[in-house]
């Protein structure tokens, strides 16, 4: 099995069919990413809802990696996806495909909230994104020349991600 990575977000919670968010969305992205190794990954939308093909890719990767075989994204599955995804894609928290905005909750809202504390101190990286977390999305987006929205697409991902990197 891969390492794992120090890289690797604080444990995500756990994830089944039925859940959705950008949790979801980025697990789906990583299981795409995975096609090349593992062609017999179907091909997911990456629409953050985790339904049915999802769960079926989960379960074709779980059983390639000797992993329980349940469908369901635990511990031990965020580890073994994030480190292949790592070792294919390279170390680092990725765009999970879809925009994130007010009433998402999980642990990718937590490292936005992380990255915007070095612009709002203050802020509370507890993994909602509510009014606060609105409010410091468009203060960096105001200081950096983007669209003021208050949700978090690709470019103030990309703007947020490359300007705090540890």
């Amino acid at each position: 099995m891969a390492a794992i990575y120090k890289a690797l977000p604080p444990f995500y919670a756990v994830l089944r069919e039925g859940s959705s968010g950008p949790d979801v969305a980025l697990v789906q992205t990583w299981l795409d990413g995975l096609r090349g190794e593992w062609p017999a990954l179907p091909k997911l939308k990456l629409d953050g809802r985790f339904g049915s093909d999802t769960r079926s890719a989960v379960r074709i990767f779980q059983l390639a990696n000797g992993l329980r075989e349940d469908g369901v994204v635990g511990h031990e599955t965020w580890n073994a996806l994030y480190s292949r995804f790592a070792d294919q894609n390279g170390a680092g928290e990725r765009y999970p495909g879809i925009v994130i905005r007010k009433g998402n909750r999980g642990a990718v809202v937590r490292s936005v909230q992380q990255k915007l504390k070095k612009l709002v101190p203050n802020l509370r990286a507890d993994g909602y994104f509510g009014k606060k977390t609105e409010a410091a999305v468009l203060a960096w987006q105001a200081s950096n020349g983007l669209t003021m929205d208050g949700v978090i697409g690709r470019n103030t991902w990309n703007s947020l991600y490359s300007q705090t990197a540890k």
